[in-house]
């Protein structure tokens, strides 16, 4: 199963990992090659490190993101998160 909900606490999944910061593109290395992180993504993906639940890693970007709609950005990350999941770049903890 890879729903994502609030609770969820996911880090990367074995064999993955972001690209050193400071690198000419955010990337996520994956076994099968790399994903390019956008925007706010390589946060995301930095937050899940085991120790945050999703709902954390939304309260986090929206005290980061203030001006933008929170229920937004609550959507936009389940919806990321969930298409990693599903591509099992993150596993739950």
């Amino acid at each position: 199963m890879n729903e994502v909900g609030q609770n969820s606490v996911l880090r990367l999944a074995p064999g993955c990992r972001l690209s050193e910061r400071g690198a000419p593109e955010d990337l996520l290395l994956i076994p099968e090659g790399a994903l390019r992180m956008q925007g706010p993504a390589r946060k995301i993906v930095e937050l899940c490190d085991g120790a945050h639940a999703v709902h954390e890693i939304i309260e986090e970007l929206q005290r980061r993101y203030g001006s933008e709609d929170a229920a937004r950005i609550a959507t936009e990350t389940v919806a990321l998160l969930t298409r990693l999941r599903e591509r099992g770049v993150l596993e739950a903890v």
